[in-house]
C-alpha cells in the first residue's frame, strides 16, 4: 500500500472560516477530501481579525506566539492559532498565522467601503509566505509537499529557492503552485524586493517587466510543479498577455498540469483529489 504524504496546503482564505471566491472553496473542500483519502494535509491560513474565533472554536498555540518574521528590514510579530476544517468524519488541522498590523482590519485584499486593494498588500503577503515557513520550523513538521494557492502564496516557491535554498529543514520540499486567474497576480514596485529580502534578480532567465516583484511569476518560476483549474483557466495560462508571465509560462510549460474542469463537489470532488494525489506522489517520490 502506498505510503501517506505529508501535504501543508497554503492559502489566503477557506471556507467556511472565510472566503471571496473559488480559492476560498477549494481550500475548504479539497483538503478533507485528501485527508479522507489517508494523507496528513493541514491548512495554513492569514490570522484574519474578522474570522469568528469562538464560533470556530479557534485556540492560541503557546509555544507558537510573538515570534518574529522580517518585513521590509524589520521585524514583525507573528503568532500561530489553530482550528479544524471538520466534515463527516475527518478533522483538518488549520494553522491561522496572525498579526495585527496587517490582519487586524475588514477585508481580505481591499477595503469593503471603497474597493481600493490595500496599499500594503506586498507586506501583508510577503509575511505571510515567509511567515509560513518560519512556522513550520517552529512547528517542527516538515511536509513533503507545500501546495501553494494563487498570486498571494507565490512567494514561498522563490523563497525555498533563494533565501531557504541551504536550509536542512526543507531539502526535501517540493511545491505546487495552483492558479486561478491572471487578471489579478500581484505585482507590486521595484522596492517590494528589498521588502521580501529577495534579490532585484530574482526571475533570472525568464526576465521581469520594469523590475516589479510580481508574486504570480515567482510562484509560476520557481514552483515545482503548476496546476490549473478550469478550461477556462487553463486556456489563460498557455495565451496570457502579460509579457513578464508569458515568457515564465513559455519556459515552464511542460511543468504546467491541467486540472480539467472539476467539481468541488460529490464525485468531482474526489476525481480532482486523486489528480492532486498523483502530482504529490510524483513530486515526493523524487524529493528535492
Amino acid at each position: 500500500m502506498p505510503k501517506p504524504i505529508d501535504i501543508l496546503y497554503v492559502a489566503s482564505e477557506a471556507d467556511p472560516f472565510i472566503k471571496s471566491g473559488s480559492i476560498g472553496d477549494l481550500a475548504g473542500s479539497l483538503p478533507k477530501t485528501v485527508k479522507a483519502m489517508g494523507h496528513d494535509i493541514r491548512v495554513m491560513l492569514p490570522g484574519y481579525s474578522s474570522i469568528n474565533c469562538r464560533r470556530f472554536q479557534i485556540h492560541n498555540l503557546l509555544r507558537m506566539k510573538d515570534f518574529e518574521i522580517p518585513v521590509s528590514g524589520r521585524s514583525e510579530q507573528a503568532s500561530v492559532r489553530s482550528s479544524y476544517l471538520n466534515s463527516e468524519n475527518q478533522k483538518v488541522l488549520v494553522y491561522f498565522l496572525a498579526n495585527d498590523r496587517y490582519f487586524n482590519r475588514e477585508g481580505l485584499y481591499f477595503h469593503p467601503a471603497t474597493k481600493k486593494h490595500f496599499a500594503d498588500n506586498d507586506e501583508r503577503f510577503i509575511f505571510f509566505c515567509r511567515g509560513v515557513l518560519e512556522t513550520l520550523k517552529k512547528l517542527r513538521w516538515q511536509p513533503q509537499i507545500i501546495h501553494c494557492n494563487d498570486w498571494q502564496c507565490g512567494l514561498i516557491p522563490a523563497y525555498l529557492d533563494s533565501i531557504y535554498k541551504n536550509d536542512p529543514f526543507f531539502r526535501n520540499v517540493k511545491t505546487v503552485f495552483t492558479v486561478f486567474s491572471l487578471a489579478s497576480h500581484g505585482s507590486f514596485p521595484k522596492n517590494s524586493f528589498e521588502k521580501a529580502g529577495l534579490p532585484s534578480g530574482l526571475y533570472g532567465e525568464y526576465g521581469d517587466d520594469l523590475g516589479r516583484l510580481n508574486f504570480l511569476t515567482a510562484g509560476l518560476a520557481f514552483a515545482d510543479v503548476i496546476t490549473t483549474l478550469g478550461n477556462r483557466a487553463d486556456r489563460g495560462i498557455r495565451i496570457s498577455p502579460q509579457d513578464d508571465v508569458d515568457r515564465v509560462l513559455q519556459a515552464r510549460k511542460n511543468s504546467i498540469v491541467p486540472m480539467g474542469n472539476a467539481s468541488h463537489n460529490g464525485n468531482g470532488q474526489g476525481l480532482l483529489a486523486m489528480k492532486f494525489i498523483d502530482v504529490y506522489r510524483e513530486l515526493a517520490k523524487n524529493g528535492r
